[in-house]
């Protein structure tokens, strides 16, 4: 196997592994908020703050005609429980009568806590992911091995990448275009300079070429 081939291997092996790393690392030492932490599991909550929910039961069925439902005083007091839980940003916990109506119990922002909760998670994750992989994407340009600095460069990429898919749907729309606008710089930076020491790029082109002269 030509010894370039074997560099190329050894450089993606280590940028993969790097973000693999990198990802359980974060997994084992900073733990993902979990749901049951905020809300109890199998408690029927009407999600009524417009941020959707997990674990819900389905929303009670309602007769076309309420003043012909059994279920008709109880659904208008519901009514005006859910629609007051919904001005305060928060969730309905609701359970059955003897009738088998629905009645509200109390309101809950249990499901409001859990997205902050994980809102914040993945803004720390994007953060300490970015901070990682910038500081191993300059110890790949520092180091004068071709496939490691490859790999450490590609691993301190993906890393950031990781972080940023994360988080990505909390960004604000300037964030998202100054963070596309870096990408795409240092990618251009790298296609029309390149580093010499990864062998690949315009600089390497020049400086095999001064070489040869």
């Amino acid at each position: 196997m030509p010894f370039k081939i074997k560099e190329t291997i050894l450089g993606i092996s280590i940028a993969v592994i790097f973000v693999f790393f990198v990802v359980f690392g974060i997994k084992a030492f900073y733990k993902e908020p979990k749901y049951e932490n905020f809300c109890k599991i199998g408690v029927p909550i009407d999600f009524v703050s417009g941020k959707g929910g997990y674990y819900a039961e389905p929303y009670p069925a309602r007769m076309k005609e309420p003043e012909q439902n059994v279920c008709a005083k109880s659904n208008l007091e519901y009514d005006k429980f859910r629609k007051s839980c919904a001005e305060k940003k928060m969730d309905v916990v609701y359970e059955y009568d003897d009738k088998g109506c629905q009645a509200a119990k109390e309101c809950t922002s249990c499901n409001v806590d859990f997205d902050k909760a994980r809102n914040i998670y993945f803004r720390n994750v994007f953060i300490i992911s970015g901070i990682v992989g910038i500081i191993v994407i300059i110890i790949g340009a520092i180091l004068n091995l071709t496939s490691v600095s490859a790999g450490l460069f590609g691993g301190g990429v993906l890393t950031i990448i990781y972080g940023t898919t994360n988080y990505w749907s909390e960004l604000a729309d300037w964030a998202r275009f100054i963070i596309l606008g870096i990408a795409l710089a240092v990618l251009i930076y790298l296609g029309y300079k390149g580093f010499s020491m990864f062998g690949f790029g315009r600089g390497a082109d020049l400086s095999k070429t001064k070489k040869k002269k």
